[in-house]
């Protein structure tokens, strides 16, 4: 494992109590610390808001402390871009002192910041967005890592599975064995292409055409109508928060829900964040999705009172990738009773818990989640689960 790291960093940062987000500096020796490396600004700012919001949430949940210890956050704005994500890792371990990271929120920023954290800083992190398998692979793999986001490999293939399970859900005919891929050009969607070209062949269907987007695009037309214009029955893909409702605002112009079966496998188009900004707009949409806002548990019904309800949002994925990685962080400091980064790490490997999103699991080796997915779609605003498919984890590829 190397040196440990509290050696390796024993003089490294103040010892300034904190009780809450960005703006403070220091740690405490009695406290927890957490940092949040999240894109406050930029292409991803609206998850970053949200990640922000699900710590927050969490925290009162836990009432402010684990354990008996304070609780707090220390927040990096990686300004969505890798190297932002990096150098606000290093402040967190070098500067700050941090116990563990949540964060970064893109698969670029994840593979930017890994191998220091294998290499160097030896501190627990919990991406909350890092869905390209690139990502969770070679230099990337470390033993402090844990995903509470699915990856690609998880995705792709439970999509490319409703697919071919929606002709029992739709009045309508269509060929699940032709599909145009969508997506923003960016790491997530060219790995997710890839991926769901393997996972078509494998079903002896092909992707016939696809449509990538650069990021920030504003006017959608000339790509939905090169959509439109495709022999594929079926769109799949995968879509940032901001595209999905771009897109499906703009789609209704187009009248592309009527014209083509509408699924993508990153689940926006039933996602709650999606939903809030589209209402009905997103009727006759579908999509995998790893969360279930319906969830009678406990856990998700806490999660869905403590969501501010003035907020023009609704309880979301997005938020829940903040809330979770501080409740699996409680309980491994509960259950050791250290905030030792080993102790940790050790801790969260193959760490087993009720999570909003239903079972979930660390696995030991990689770091990877274990969830159930959810086939969906949205009917007006109703979110209207078809599908089961459980117990959900790719194989190990480190």
């Amino acid at each position: 494992m190397g040196v440990k790291r509290r050696n390796f960093l024993g003089t490294v940062g103040a010892t300034v109590g904190i009780a809450g987000l960005a703006g403070c500096s220091g740690t405490s020796n009695s406290g927890v610390t957490l940092g949040l490396l999240i894109p406050s600004s930029g292409s991803f700012s609206l998850t970053g808001q949200e990640v922000r919001r699900g710590a927050e949430m969490a925290s009162k949940h836990l009432g402010g402390e684990i354990d008996g210890m304070d609780l707090g956050f220390i927040e990096r704005d990686t300004g969505s871009e890798p190297d932002g994500a990096l150098e606000g890792a290093r402040e967190l371990v070098r500067e700050e002192n941090v116990d563990a990271i949540i964060g970064p929120s893109s698969s670029a920023s994840a593979q930017s910041v890994l191998p220091y954290i294998h290499d160097q800083a030896q501190v627990p992190i919990l991406p909350t967005q890092a869905s390209s398998v690139d990502a969770r692979t070679g230099d990337n793999c470390t033993e402090y890592s844990f995903f509470i986001w699915p990856s690609n490999r998880h995705t792709a293939p439970v999509g490319v599975e409703f697919i071919y399970d929606l002709p029992g859900h739709i009045d309508r005919d269509f060929n699940p064995d032709e599909v145009h891929f969508v997506s923003p050009d960016y790491a997530l969607g060219q790995n997710n292409q890839e991926l769901v070209e393997e996972e078509m062949a494998a079903q002896g269907g092909e992707v016939t055409g696809s449509t990538l987007v650069p990021i920030g695009t504003q006017d959608l037309s000339s790509y939905l109508a090169e959509i439109q214009d495709s022999d594929a029955d079926v769109v799949t893909g995968v879509l940032t928060p901001d595209m999905a409702t771009r897109l499906i605002n703009q789609a209704a112009d187009f009248g592309l829900a009527e014209e083509k079966i509408l699924m993508f496998n990153s689940g926006k188009p039933v996602d709650q964040l999606t939903q809030a900004s589209v209402g009905e707009t997103a009727s006759g949409w579908f999509g995998t999705t790893f969360y279930d806002p319906t969830s009678d548990s406990e856990i998700n019904q806490a999660f869905q009172d403590l969501y501010p309800s003035d907020s023009d949002l609704l309880p979301n994925t997005s938020c829940g990738s903040g809330f979770e990685p501080v409740r699996a962080v409680a309980t491994a400091v509960e259950q050791t009773g250290s905030t030792d980064a080993d102790d940790l790490t050790d801790e969260l490997s193959g760490l087993e818990w009720d999570s909003i999103f239903g079972p979930a699991m660390f696995r030991e080796g990689d770091g990877q989640i274990e969830l159930n997915f959810t086939g969906a779609a949205r009917d007006g605003t109703e979110f209207l689960s078809l599908e089961e498919y459980n117990n959900v984890i790719p194989e190990n590829s480190c």
